[in-house]
């Protein structure tokens, strides 16, 4: 699916001959050219193999364009993604469009303008469609737009701050992948008139994320202090749907109140100051609690782990939970995606992406105190990844020659906590270093003939007359590589004097050979202390092991 660049601007082929994306500085109409992809020449010897002409091919194209009927509401300087309910007119427009028997074997060109952020949009949109709605794969629904040139403009989020984090099409479309796979996300129940009500600020503000999390704005109501239950204030709350409706309140919170009544909202957690009274909740017989923490930052580990085992309780009740912060859109984004992550497996690229996707402008993300990225335990990383099945080998593409898998090498001395003297050089841990020093020892304690001086006699053998240094194969090569066995594993070949080709590695079988290092033998006889040679990407190894041998 190669991409086209002309001068009406850059065409990419999305499905051959029939889906096209465009951007043009003028609106085209049906006569403006459409740059297809050329015909290869026909082989005289291969006439019954050459591919037939399109029908589309010669056919007046098919433009339209969504620029008008998805409009995204920008909060500061963010621009997108766009949303589930802007997804949801767009399927409609492009049905409309595919259906007319007018357009029938015609190639259709989805076209928008030429700047950065409009192309972002629409290139998102449509992937997302033919991954919620097509069920395409996410990887083929990403290949078309993959070498766009330009390359597409990454998301930010509604912050004020500079933007330090980005989300690129590549997070949106496989957050919303993640979530289609874990029945969180469809658009067979999806409601759009509801969506595009409840989501204005002065209708309520709020939206769901998946069928038990709903996030919203903090209502304002006054008084905010909470009501005896026992009091005759508390008795004169509304207590019923029709006794909210009846109610002096203001229509978002009127909003908020009849809808969480009536869709079974069984916990509202607050997580920002007192701007309403709990006990209008209370009284509709819905529980509230409060997990305040400051804005701008991350949530104690303690209130995270109490906000997962409270929503878990819900929703094993079958009952939905409410949060929110003041805008309803970072703290409360930040405890509904800990959730996610801890119990559906998303990354946290994909569950931010996915709950911008339901609800614009969710998790503001906040710049690390002095410009500094927090520092990362990369062992610990290693070990999760080796041994997390969070993988699907069917959505990813065939492995090749030069691309293994890292779930093929389940070799432990590859593991960071298993290079172990005992997985190495073949000896029993402790066992094969007191056997190695006992030989050493007996051989310190031999005849003066064996040395010239005190000093050979104390080292057993001397590094000018190795014809009377004791021969010692196993165990030799141990005595400088045993302190520090666990920097240099991977090229260490054991029970060998020389460093040896691979000779039975398959390509693209995923193991790295042992002993793969192209080096040659005048290098190895070399001696030199002070320099260091590169072998096989690592730090010379397998001169450290010729010269120990050779002494």
């Amino acid at each position: 699916m190669p991409a086209h660049s002309g001068p009406y601007g850059q065409v990419i082929e999305y499905i051959e001959d029939r889906l096209y994306l465009a951007s043009y500085y003028t609106p085209p109409n049906e006569n403006s050219p459409l740059p297809f992809r050329p015909v290869p020449p026909k082989s005289p010897s291969k006439r019954r193999s050459a591919v037939p002409p399109s029908p589309a091919r010669g056919v007046k194209p098919v433009y339209f364009t969504v620029d008008d009927v998805v409009l995204y509401n920008a909060f500061h300087a963010d621009f997108g993604p766009l949303h589930i309910g802007h997804l949801y007119r767009f399927a409609v427009h492009f049905h409309e469009v595919l259906g007319n028997p007018a357009n029938k074997d015609r190639p259709v060109v989805l076209w928008t303008k030429p700047d950065s952020r409009s192309r972002a949009n629409i290139a998102c949109l449509v992937a997302c469609y033919m991954v919620l709605i097509q069920s395409w794969p996410p990887h083929l629904a990403l290949a078309p737009i993959a070498q766009a040139d330009p390359p597409y403009m990454p998301f930010r989020d509604a912050g004020y701050s500079q933007a330090d984090f980005v989300l690129t099409i590549q997070d949106i479309v496989y957050g919303v992948w993640k979530a289609k796979e874990e029945t969180l996300c469809g658009l067979k129940e999806f409601s759009l008139e509801e969506y595009e009500k409840y989501e204005r600020v002065d209708m309520g503000d709020f939206n769901w994320i998946t069928p038990h999390f709903l996030a919203f704005a903090s209502p304002q109501y006054e008084p905010v202090a909470p009501i005896p239950q026992n009091s005759p204030e508390f008795a004169a709350l509304p207590s019923t749907i029709s006794e909210v409706y009846a109610s002096q309140l203001p229509v978002p919170f009127k909003n908020v109140l009849t809808h969480f009544a009536s869709r079974n909202i069984g916990l509202v957690v607050r997580l920002n100051s007192e701007l309403y009274s709990p006990s209008y909740f209370t009284a509709l017989g819905i529980n509230h609690i409060d997990m305040i923490f400051e804005d701008g930052t991350c949530p104690p580990l303690p209130l995270v782990r109490r906000f997962i085992k409270l929503a878990h309780d819900m929703i094993s009740k079958n009952k939905g939970i409410a949060v929110h912060c003041k805008a309803g859109l970072g703290r409360t984004g930040c405890l509904i995606g800990a959730y996610l992550i801890y119990r559906h497996g998303f990354t946290a690229n994909e569950v931010i992406s996915f709950m911008r996707f339901m609800r614009p402008g969710m998790v503001v993300v906040a710049t690390p105190p002095n410009g500094h990225q927090s520092k990362r335990l990369a062992l610990g990383e290693i070990d999760t990844n080796e041994a997390s099945p969070c993988y699907a080998d069917e959505n990813l593409p065939a492995p090749t020659p030069g691309q293994p898998r890292k779930s093929h090498r389940k070799d432990s001395r590859h593991h960071p906590y298993a290079r172990a003297v005992s997985g190495t050089l073949g000896v029993d841990g402790d066992v094969g270093v007191q056997s190695m020093r006992t030989k050493l020892k007996n051989a310190s304690r031999r005849s003066p003939d064996h040395g010239d001086n005190d000093s050979e006699r104390r080292n057993g053998a001397s590094p000018r007359t190795p014809r009377r240094a004791p021969s010692h194969p196993s165990t030799s090569s141990s005595v400088n590589i045993t302190p520090d066995i666990h920097e240099d594993v991977e090229n260490w070949v054991e029970g060998v004097n020389k460093v040896k080709s691979p000779s039975g590695t398959k390509s693209g079988s995923g193991v790295l050979g042992m002993a793969k290092v192209r080096s040659s033998p005048r290098r190895l006889g070399e001696r030199s202390d002070g320099k260091v040679r590169k072998a096989s990407g690592r730090v010379g190894s397998a001169g450290t092991v010729a010269r120990v041998k050779a002494s």
